[in-house]
């Protein structure tokens, strides 16, 4: 009598293939442009390539792991916090945006991260998720958002880089997994409210443009100073960089400044 234990390697493959027909149906062939699409932190020209070439819109192991741990930390916050509606479908001049959680007076977002430092308003991927917020607030007209934002790692510190890579120590009394919430308040009356407006109506534009027309060239490339850091590493980078032209006018776009990153923009209170 004994019992049999073996690796498994088809369960992991089924999951991965599921997962990739769970994307196909929701990969956005038609020319509807999502909030996602037009943050300025992301690219535009990969959103179009990823229009334009699905085939190549992969998923693997890093995609199951990523998928899995999002969509249940959502699902799960989402039914304890008991508090409003999942995923109400909101439009605005043709741009769509679906927030976590909205009720009679505030929009939620959540975003789940294996970052292993806290994020605040100096880090990039934070001022990300608070100007989706802050399209949600525009688009429903809603003055006030919660960013929640889920830790699952603790927090850990850099120390040093040599040939063999580099190293990070666990302090003692480091952070441990937790969730961490911010309130967003915007003001109906805010100046800010119709700036934030016109980007974000650009951007859709130039989006939708570029997709109808086949021409990328309109859509702006990061600036060169993120290049090493955000595109070297895509799939598309190639065929964006060395192919694919980039008008004036994109030039141009993509020298502009971010109202976000304006000293004083913000009222950030860390207590």
């Amino acid at each position: 009598m004994a019992i049999t234990i073996k690796p498994n390697h088809d369960f992991p493959k089924l999951l991965i293939e599921n997962l990739k027909n769970h994307y196909d149906e929701k990969k956005r062939l038609n020319h509807e442009v999502h909030v996602s699409d037009i943050l300025l932190e992301n690219c535009l020209r990969k959103q179009y390539y990823k229009r334009k070439f699905p085939d190549l819109n992969t998923v693997d192991n890093n995609s199951l792991i990523h998928f899995i741990r999002g969509e249940s930390s959502e699902y799960v916050i989402t039914k304890l916090a008991n508090i409003g509606i999942s995923q109400r479908d909101l439009e605005f001049d043709g741009l769509i945006a679906h927030p976590d959680i909205m009720n009679n007076e505030f929009i939620i977002e959540l975003k789940d991260t294996m970052s292993q430092k806290r994020l605040d308003i100096n880090n990039e991927k934070f001022i990300s998720y608070i100007r989706q917020l802050l399209y949600y607030l525009i688009i429903s007209g809603y003055e006030k958002g919660i960013l929640s934002i889920i830790y699952n790692s603790e927090e850990i510190k850099f120390l040093k880089s040599d040939e063999k890579g580099d190293y990070f120590f666990r302090p003692k009394n480091t952070k441990k997994p937790e969730i961490v919430s911010w309130t967003i308040f915007l003001s109906k009356d805010d100046v800010l409210r119709e700036i934030l407006k016109n980007e974000m109506i650009r951007r859709k534009n130039l989006f939708l443009m570029a997709l109808l027309n086949n021409n990328i060239s309109s859509l702006p490339r990061f600036p060169e100073i993120q290049r090493e850091s955000k595109c070297s590493k895509c799939f598309f980078y190639d065929r964006c960089m060395n192919v694919d032209g980039e008008d004036i006018i994109a030039q141009d776009i993509s020298k502009e400044l971010d109202i976000l990153s304006i000293t004083g923009i913000f009222d950030f209170k860390n207590r």
